[in-house]
């Protein structure tokens, strides 16, 4: 079975149209049995999905994909929750692609189980001396002071160093995802599903292939010296969707996208990528099985 993987192809962004319909003939040139967007495909836009997708129609295997956080960006205060679950649903569904935030996808004795995870802070740089309320906002101390409307943030001063507001990024999440929920609880959520289609996978399958968005893994969290590059390593993933991973001794590999950087490690007997594909050059992983 010849699996290919790919993430990040952001066809929403004018810089990345060109390199993804150039990845798209690679792919469709490879062919396979299984073709998968590991998230953050495109934004709000439904037009964009419909377009990127339409370029992989010369992919005669099966195309299954997860969300990743730019997938569930919206506009106007829209319910992000509501998109995840039922919008991509849709536009997923009408182009010819499993949702495998929904069902797990089997083929053969291979099980496909994933989806887009997220972030509680078990990232988050220690070194930065940031308090814990500026990630929980997605502004780093700095950004606060300039934005304005977070003065809040900055009441206490005492356990905010100079250095910490010298750091002026925020993640855009925090003006785009609108949850009904924490993003703690919303990750919980999230790894609570994994493991649920986890468990039905291990029933029916001999090996489990996992898809996920964000990292599951500190072994995969690339580091910066540079301090505004460094705040965003919070939001990468979380501990938690690694700890559900190691509970299946079945799951034998694991992609993720998000942080644009191919990076691997192995952790107990699962073998872990990130993609690596960015804005301008895209990126795809080739799996044997």
């Amino acid at each position: 079975m010849r699996i290919l993987i790919t993430s990040d192809l952001h066809y929403n962004v004018a810089r990345s149209r060109k390199p993804t319909r150039a990845l798209a003939e690679r792919v469709c040139d490879i062919g396979g049995d299984v073709l998968i967007f590991a998230g953050d495909i495109a934004a709000d836009d439904p037009k964009y999905f419909d377009d990127v997708f339409a370029l992989f129609d010369g992919f005669e295997g099966h195309k299954l994909a997860i969300a990743g956080n730019h997938d569930i960006w919206t506009t106007g205060g829209a319910d992000s929750l509501e998109r995840y679950r039922t919008e991509l649903a849709e536009i997923f569904a009408r182009n010819g692609v499993h949702y495998l935030d929904a069902a797990p996808f089997y083929l053969g004795e291979t099980a496909f189980v994933g989806n887009m995870g997220w972030y509680d802070f078990s990232f988050r740089p220690s070194a930065l001396q940031i308090p814990l309320r500026f990630y929980q906002e997605k502004v780093a101390p700095g950004a606060a002071a300039r934005l304005g409307n977070f003065g809040g943030l900055l009441t206490v001063e005492e356990d905010v160093t100079d250095d910490a507001r010298a750091i002026t990024t925020r993640w855009m999440d925090g003006v785009r995802v609108k949850l009904p929920m924490s993003d703690v609880a919303f990750t919980s959520m999230l790894a609570e599903k994994l493991r649920d289609h986890l468990q039905q996978a291990s029933t029916r399958a001999e090996q489990i292939v996992a898809i996920l968005h964000h990292l599951p893994f500190a072994e995969l969290v690339p580091h910066s010296v540079l301090p505004n590059w460094e705040f965003a390593t919070a939001f990468h993933g979380s501990e938690m969707l690694g700890e559900v991973l190691l509970e299946f001794e079945k799951v034998s590999h694991m992609f993720c996208g998000h942080i644009h950087r191919e990076k691997r490690c192995r952790k107990g007997g699962i073998e872990c990528m990130s993609i690596g594909s960015g804005y301008k050059e895209k990126a795809v992983e080739v799996l044997e099985l």
